[in-house]
């Protein structure tokens, strides 16, 4: 099958891509790495009577570190994996972009497609979420909201009409860190944990377990309060019971993933407080 008919604009600059937004307001599609709208569109599940080709806009694609280390939404995943600014700063990222497909995937995907696809079975708006990321929005104005406010369902964000995902900021902080999938099962989709350790911060997030990534606050604190893997896990497990998560996937991820992930996150951080 072949796409529906749509026009094809490729501007060269990100204030070019928001005034085609603005003028096809509703009616536009922005295109960034492809991996995840291209199948959609070929198959018509997505139509879109515009096609706005960013990958011709440099200002979109970047790493610089100041205070935070702030990243474009063009950037590859492929960048990430290796880049010395991002292995130092949120080496977390870094190994998830490593996870994220395989290498002719990495090589086209991009960190502002990946979060904007807010694809619920995915690593990076989970990890997003556990580093707590702020993402920056630009439209008619320029606004910054947490990651955690930017995932608002299964494939939907709080972006609106006329806005484009531009840049997403990361703290800097020293923190030990794990990430654990669980495969792909019938009728599921893949899911995991994420698990950062850093000085008195705790977080847990769970992807493939809501359409959202989801902290589970009983976990976290079970974990906060010195609790063992095993109790954490008991404790996630009553949070996903309680958000309605189906009891072979609350198994599988409080049991399997996120038991292995705080087995490493915490075996990362005894060899970072004893050297």
């Amino acid at each position: 099958m072949k796409p529906a008919p749509f026009a094809y604009r490729a501007p060269t600059s990100s204030a070019q891509a928001i005034a085609l937004l603005a003028e096809h307001r509703g009616r536009a599609r922005l295109l960034a790495g492809g991996q995840a709208l291209m199948p959609l569109l070929a198959s018509r599940q997505v139509r879109s009577p515009l096609l706005i080709d960013l990958n011709r806009v440099p200002d979109l694609a970047f790493v610089s570190r100041a205070e935070r280390l702030r990243i474009g939404a063009l950037t590859r995943l492929r960048r990430l994996e290796a880049d010395p600014m991002v292995r130092a700063g949120a080496p977390l990222l870094a190994a998830a972009a490593a996870l994220a497909g395989p290498v002719q995937v990495r090589n086209r995907a991009t960190l502002g497609g990946a979060l904007a696809h807010a694809d619920p079975a995915a690593e990076l708006p989970a990890v997003a979420v556990a580093l707590d990321a702020r993402v920056e929005l630009r439209g008619s104005g320029v606004r910054h909201l947490p990651a955690a406010d930017f995932f608002r369902g299964a494939h939907q964000t709080a972006l609106a009409d006329g806005e484009l995902l531009a840049a997403i900021e990361f703290p800097l902080r020293e923190a030990a860190f794990a990430i654990e999938k669980i495969p792909a099962r019938p009728g599921h989709a893949l899911a995991g944990a994420v698990v950062v350790l850093g000085g008195e911060d705790r977080r847990l997030v769970l992807f493939g377990a809501g359409p959202v990534p989801l902290r589970p606050a009983r976990a976290e604190a079970a974990l906060a309060g010195g609790a063992a893997p095993a109790e954490v896990a008991e404790a996630a497990m009553a949070d996903l019971d309680a958000a309605g998560v189906s009891e072979d996937v609350t198994r599988a991820l409080a049991r399997g993933a996120l038991t292995r992930a705080l087995d490493r996150a915490r075996a990362a951080r005894n060899q970072v407080d004893h050297g």
